[in-house]
């Protein structure tokens, strides 16, 4: 089940150039474009004329021109153009999709458009904060969006999936986690006081010795995900505020499902120190994505024994607490949008 009524990330700013880009998002084939004004355009990848995919078109000036006969559409999906004759069909139009870009993410609302409030698309300026150096990514995942919220949620797991990113100290699998209820969503957090750093925040921080380790995510539907992270020497103030002695990082998590069994996953991480070091940000994205792969390893393994991505059948522990919130809360919002 899918939340329609709800602003999806569909794809980073700067991956939208002058080409057409076909995706698709909750079952439904989508073109996103931009043309020369600036302007997005998100349309049904279905011509109205004979159903060729637009993706596979082009971009001319402000429209999107079909690749098969060369009918070209507007932002809002009208036809404004028809070779070899001076009218336009009246019946000429595909699907407009409302899209919103912010932070450097594109946006796109897949349900109804009169409901499509642009204020509702959370705001996360790391993103875009020339006060913050990213890298952002993608990755195409074979798992029910849901289990890759889970996953993002469950902090416990991290001591033995990413041992070799991540996981720094043993204590981690048994520290307990503070789980609170949103008014739009759900968030979960710990400290971890005088731990041994991981690998990855480690060499980024130049650690030698124990820290104080942080990890916060929140969830806020139907799919973003982002954790405040990262450790400072032990003893130096970071649970009161003080954070100088080390480093922090916006952990940004965008998952937008393509069918019941697949989701578009764009990552980033987001820092607040050597922000002009090249050789940081390929360490941070190269590390980042080895971790997020070492997810993708379980996700797609969960995917294969279940149907979809319910919960049914499965037996739930102490740590599944945020998971379990968001997905009740979810639940009860897509439950409320079919009655209505």
């Amino acid at each position: 089940m899918f939340l329609r009524n709800g602003w999806y990330s569909a794809i980073w700013s700067h991956e939208l150039t002058d080409k057409p880009v076909g995706k698709t998002f909750l079952n439904e084939k989508v073109v996103l474009f931009r043309n020369d004004r600036g302007e997005v355009g998100a349309l049904e990848d279905c011509c109205c004329h004979r159903a060729a995919p637009l993706s596979l078109g082009e971009v001319l000036g402000a429209n999107l021109a079909c690749g098969y006969h060369g009918l070209k559409f507007d932002v809002n999906g009208k036809c404004v153009e028809v070779p070899g004759q001076t009218d336009v069909p009246s019946g000429a139009k595909v699907r407009s999709y409302p899209v919103h870009e912010k932070n450097k993410v594109v946006w796109i609302w897949m349900g109804d458009p009169d409901k499509a409030d642009t204020s509702k698309v959370p705001d996360m300026p790391w993103l875009s904060d020339p006060k913050w150096a990213t890298t952002p990514g993608n990755l195409y995942v074979k798992s029910n969006y849901q289990f890759i919220i889970d996953n993002l949620l469950d902090l416990t797991h991290v001591s033995y999936v990413h041992r070799k990113t991540l996981a720094g100290d043993p204590r981690e699998a048994t520290t307990p986690t503070k789980t609170e209820r949103l008014n739009d969503g759900v968030r979960v957090g710990r400290w971890m006081i005088d731990f041994v750093p991981p690998p990855l925040f480690a060499k980024a921080g130049n650690f030698t010795g124990k820290v104080d380790r942080w990890q916060h995510a929140t969830w806020h539907p139907p799919g973003i995900v982002y954790l405040d992270v990262g450790c400072a020497k032990t003893g130096t103030g970071a649970p009161e505020g003080d954070r100088s002695q080390g480093i922090s990082i916006w952990s940004s998590h965008l998952i937008t499902p393509e069918t019941e069994h697949s989701s578009h996953y764009m990552f980033c991480f987001a820092r607040d120190f050597s922000l002009d070091d090249q050789q940081m940000s390929k360490l941070l994205f190269d590390g980042s994505k080895a971790t997020f792969m070492e997810d993708v390893e379980f996700l797609e393994a969960v995917q294969t024994n279940r149907t979809g991505g319910t919960l049914d059948g499965l037996v739930h522990v102490t740590a599944d607490a945020a998971q379990l919130q968001a997905r009740r809360m979810l639940n009860a919002m897509i439950g409320a949008e079919q009655q209505a």
